[in-house]
């Protein structure tokens, strides 16, 4: 079944395909990769470790533990 016949087939078999998929959630890791996800946390983290430089273990371990967390909440383990 092609991209196209999915999309404009009107049959509820394919109503559900899309329910299922959509419904995954973040529990699931297979279904996102982990550079998708905390994107703000990522962010920050980084940011906060290239700004502080040298003194980054001390000043930005509360970012980290953040991002950590958040991969957490989306089943990654690290």
């Amino acid at each position: 079944m092609g991209i196209l016949s999915w999309f404009s087939n009107s049959n509820d078999d394919n109503k559900g395909a899309v329910a299922a998929e959509t419904s995954a959630g973040p529990q699931k890791p297979q279904a996102v990769k982990p550079c998708c996800v905390c994107l703000e946390t990522k962010k920050a983290r980084d940011t906060c470790y290239f700004d502080k430089g040298d003194e980054a273990e001390k000043k930005c371990h509360y970012l980290v533990s953040a991002h950590r967390q958040c991969m957490a909440d989306f089943g990654f383990k690290i």
